[in-house]
């Protein structure tokens, strides 16, 4: 009797890696937006933004479209600090994260785990997938990466709140490694075999992605923009240490879900119940 392997024959890779794409770009302009509205509104309903959807555009070029590098909340944080409003200017700088990545990473998490798989089409699921990932990722890269710093949300928030950013590391570190630990553990191993069936080459090519989007580009955030000498060792460590063991992690996540580390799988590869 022969085993059956856990993954069909390769079937449309070119299709799959380019659907990955795309998910992985818009997954990124929608996680992207909703962490600067989250400022922009949050000024707005605390009376330090005339319009909330008026953001820091930048110009229509094509780095700019598909990275929004330089569009930010256009919020000035001098004229409430000036109205020593300072709790008011840390709620602002804390908003992107918490209700822009944080509670779109929750949102995402329970629509995955809530809703049967099988009920929902596999690519809707690998979109939530990706989703869930920016969310999490993005608050990685504010906390710990960009936290010991001068200026940027988190420098914001210390300073509104009139607290060291060391003071400030543990506390807005700790929502991040839980948001890691459900989405690796929690999301990643039971679901992976499921999300990414269809050949070896998908789980290889998608555990590349995670790896790259959440320890390498989101982890690297804290070299580039001078944030200082800490955020640029602690970017080093996530790019060049976390970056490959989670590469390494979700490619064992194939064969955790399959012994029932996670919820349990399907004959197709998986699916959690």
């Amino acid at each position: 009797m022969t085993e059956t392997p856990v993954f069909p024959r390769d079937q449309a890779v070119p299709r799959f890696v380019a659907e990955t794409v795309l998910f992985v770009f818009l997954a990124h302009a929608l996680a992207f937006f909703l962490h600067e509205y989250s400022h922009a509104v949050t000024a707005w309903l605390l009376g330090f933004k005339a319009d909330p959807l008026a953001l820091h555009y930048g110009h229509a070029d094509i780095v700019n479209i598909l990275l929004q590098r330089e569009i930010d909340e256009n919020v000035a944080y001098g004229p409430i600090y000036a109205a020593h409003r300072d709790g008011a200017a840390a709620l602002i700088a804390l908003s992107g994260m918490a209700l822009g990545n944080g509670a779109l990473y929750v949102l995402c998490f329970w629509c995955i785990r809530r809703v049967r798989p099988r009920d929902m089409n596999r690519p809707a699921v690998r979109f939530l997938f990706w989703l869930a990932l920016m969310g999490a990722a993005n608050l990685w890269s504010y906390a710990p990466i960009r936290t010991i710093t001068t200026h940027g949300d988190m420098a914001e928030m210390a300073r509104g709140l009139h607290m060291s950013p060391w003071l400030l590391l543990p506390f807005v570190t700790l929502p991040s490694i839980l948001a890691m630990y459900s989405f690796f553990f929690r999301l990643v191993v039971p679901n992976w075999a499921w999300l990414f069936a269809g050949g070896p080459a998908r789980p290889v090519f998608a555990a590349a992605m995670t790896g790259l989007l959440y320890f390498g580009f989101f982890g690297a955030a804290g070299l580039f923009g001078s944030y200082g000498d800490v955020c640029a060792l602690l970017s080093i460590v996530s790019l060049f240490v976390l970056f490959p063991l989670s590469v390494v992690f979700c490619l064992l996540a194939t064969g955790m879900g399959v012994i029932g580390f996670g919820q349990g799988h399907g004959q197709d590869g998986g699916a959690p119940v």
